[in-house]
């Protein structure tokens, strides 16, 4: 698939697909968990992030090493992250749970 062309629609159908998902919101199909839905996207999108910044980097002419691959890897730890705080249960401190008379 090197018909430039062809890559640049599948890029522009990518960015108005992320595009539709940020105007969406908050569009958790209804019946669906939402914690389940919303860990699912954002690791899809932790992977659109590190696909974008090697793409990125092919296109320049750059290595995986480079600034940009580098950022990306940035934002896709920050989305997992962001993945995990939601999903991990608040925590108690000990103490709140004594019984208060």
């Amino acid at each position: 698939m090197d018909d430039p062309s062809t890559l640049r629609d599948l890029v522009r159908s990518a960015h108005e697909a992320l595009a539709e998902l940020g105007r969406a919101r908050h569009a958790c199909p209804a019946g669906t968990d939402r914690f389940d839905w919303s860990a699912d996207l954002l690791d899809e999108l932790a992977r659109v992030a590190l696909e974008v910044g090697e793409a990125a980097s092919a296109v320049a002419g750059g290595s995986e090493q480079d600034e940009v691959a580098a950022r990306a890897r940035e934002l896709s730890t920050a989305i997992v992250r962001r993945r995990n705080d939601a999903l991990t249960p608040l925590r108690v401190p000990a103490g709140e749970l004594a019984c208060r008379s």
